[in-house]
């Protein structure tokens, strides 16, 4: 799952979804022998991909986040109450039209090295991460979206390449400012309410040391390099497992309890579930259905609410299939699809609650949550296949001449029940083949990226707005555009004009719903399908994990 935060996002908002606290390739180094789950000082943790990069300007998915939130701080953190509090910042204030937000440093926060960490390299982790390249346009979206000058910075970066150098480029345009060696101030294009979350945990705003290097990102899977967080990196190998330990140099260090933390990578939801059970695992994230109704009910089940949607992306731009241009054949795939009987494979309504717009439960509205409001109006979308049938029977397509789709996703056994009850609901209206390709995990977003897809599934998390999970979809972020370029025009637009309104906050979630029923119930460019509550297990004797919005934290864990 894509994480659009700063998992991720990494991806906060005190409504909605509260945080839970429970009670009860490319390798490198090898992590050597193992540790036992039984030790009270090792806290090891079932994930269900690989890693592929713990480059907090390059990452975009949850489970490289895992291990980048533990090693690396950000400005703020989120507290129990899922509001932002001091991290490597003491404070901050806001200019009265909301458009510089000025952070105070901690005078006694070093890298683990033991350099102290200014305001240079908070300013230096904005420019690598603009002047990177094309292969991180995900993780600069925000910026180039809130920082006056980013987006032109980035463009001219883009055009030298790679001998672009951020510490000698001018970046007198670009709105991140060291005032002095504790003063930082970020500048932005327009009032944006929840900046205070997005430096939240870090990611591109995460500082990192002058002399890291520019244009490539190897260096972040050495164990030792300077970071900044709770834990330092131990140990990684990408398809295996990551160890982090606990950091001395963290200045908040007295409230880290565990000592360790293995994210033990172990695809399949039922070896989880097994290895769960013979004590091998502490906390297991992915487990299958089973899971859920063995457990249900006791303090081993950890439900995780998060502020996400699993959703079909069509291709409809110009690496997709001409079928998928046609508006009604989109039309037709999306009311053929019975959502509820979906869910009733993988689980239930209750822990995967169904959803009819884009945006999931737990993000603010006009007045309350974005998703309830909206529902309230009611959808003219809704499951038919009967309509579904006529409409590609216009289109063309019946019994001797079906259409053709083939529909990916990534390795993963709940990912594969989905897509064989997709396959059956499609292959149900009698004039549409399906084909699979399924593809590793740490390869499949950037294949989506490049446009190599029919249509697949989608999973986009975030803890702020409704604006981070709509923005993902305008061309500044998007490698290669899955709409057409008059579609693309008018749905960026439709962004633009949101955040000419920002300020207002009413103007703005009206804005953004209008952007919304764009996407999904006018051109249906997504399919939403629910939102995705993970179903984890954890022991008996740990104590004190907690979810912040969207946010894993386990720093305050501890073993009996």
């Amino acid at each position: 799952m894509k994480k659009s935060v700063s998992l991720l996002l990494s991806g906060v908002l005190a409504l909605g979804l509260v945080g839970c606290s429970g009670n009860g390739g490319g390798e490198t180094q090898p992590t050597g022998g193992d540790t036992p789950a039984s030790d009270s000082s090792t806290l090891t943790i079932a994930i269900a991909m690989q890693f592929d990069t713990l480059d907090p300007a390059l990452s975009t998915t949850v489970y490289n986040a895992y291990v980048i939130d533990s090693i690396y701080a950000g400005l703020l953190r989120l507290g129990d109450d899922n509001l932002p509090h001091p991290d490597l910042a003491e404070g901050y204030s806001i200019s009265d039209d909301g458009l510089e937000w000025t952070f105070n440093l901690r005078k006694d926060a070093v890298f683990t090295d033991g350099t102290p960490i200014k305001a240079e390299n908070y300013v230096f982790t904005v420019l690598r991460a603009l002047s990177y390249g094309t292969e991180n346009a995900f993780r600069t979206s925000s910026l180039c979206q809130y920082i006056v000058g980013a987006e032109e910075y980035r463009n001219h970066a883009v055009e030298v390449g790679a001998s672009f150098d951020c510490l000698t480029e001018d970046h007198s345009g670009v709105g991140v400012e060291a005032v002095d060696d504790y003063t930082l101030v970020y500048k932005l294009k327009t009032p944006v309410p929840y900046f205070d979350l997005n430096v939240c945990g870090g990611g591109v705003f995460s500082p990192l040391p002058t002399n890291t290097p520019q244009h490539d990102s190897v260096w972040a899977l050495t164990p030792g390099y300077p970071t900044n967080g709770a834990y330092t990196l131990e140990s990684i190998d990408l398809n295996d497992k990551a160890v982090v330990v606990k950091s001395d140099s963290y200045w908040n260090k007295d409230a880290v309890k565990m000592e360790k933390l293995v994210w033990q990578v172990v695809a399949d939801p039922n070896a989880q579930m097994a290895q769960f059970e013979s004590g091998d695992i502490d906390v297991a994230l992915s487990v299958p259905t089973e899971a859920v109704e063995k457990y249900l009910g006791t303090e081993n089940l950890w439900s995780m609410m998060y502020p996400s949607t699993y959703s079909l992306c069509v291709n409809s731009g110009p690496t997709g299939p001409e079928a998928l241009k046609d508006k009604n054949v989109r039309k037709a795939l999306y009311i053929a699809l019975d959502k509820e009987a979906i869910v009733n494979v993988i689980g239930n309504t209750d822990l995967y609650p169904l959803l009819e717009g884009y945006v999931p439960f737990g993000l603010p509205g006009v007045d309350g949550d974005f998703r309830t409001e909206r529902d309230k109006e009611g959808y003219d979308l809704h499951y038919d296949p009967e309509e579904a049938v006529r409409l590609l029977n216009e289109a063309g397509y019946d019994e001797n001449n079906k259409l053709h789709i083939t529909y990916k996703y990534s390795k993963n056994s709940f990912h594969e029940d989905v897509a064989t009850v997709l396959q059956s609901q499609w292959a149900a209206l009698g004039c549409v083949d399906v084909d699979f390709d399924a593809c590793e995990g740490n390869v499949y977003y950037s294949q989506i990226d490049e446009g190599a897809i029919e249509i697949g599934r989608y999973g986009l998390q975030t803890d702020d707005s409704a604006m981070t999970m709509l923005k993902n979809w305008t061309a500044v972020n998007l490698v290669t555009p899955l709409m057409d370029t008059p579609k693309q025009e008018v749905f960026d637009q439709m962004i633009n004009d949101a955040w000419a309104v920002a300020a207002d906050p009413t103007a703005f979630a009206e804005a953004l719903h209008k952007a919304e029923d764009y996407l999904v119930q006018e051109e249906v460019l997504q399919f939403p399908l629910f939102q995705f509550a993970q179903a984890g297990l954890v022991q008996s004797n740990v104590h004190d994990y907690k979810l912040h919005i969207a946010t894993l934290d386990f720093m305050s864990c501890t073993k009996d």
